[in-house]
């Protein structure tokens, strides 16, 4: 006969609370960071892709 594991459900409740304030800190973090960036990032993107569409061999 098998034996399962349950996990208690309060290990559970407390990994949830836990988490609510650090998936608050880790979004704060991003929008404090991330964000000024991303135009950035963009327009980078924008700059490798129409490079490599203007620039590649044609056969």
């Amino acid at each position: 006969m098998r034996m399962y594991y349950r996990r208690p459900w309060m290990g559970r409740i407390l990994a949830f609370l836990i988490a609510i304030p650090v998936l608050a800190y880790v979004g704060r973090l991003v929008s404090d960071w991330l964000i000024p960036i991303l135009p950035l990032i963009g327009a980078a993107i924008l700059v490798i892709v129409f490079w490599a569409v203007g620039f590649r061999r044609r056969y």
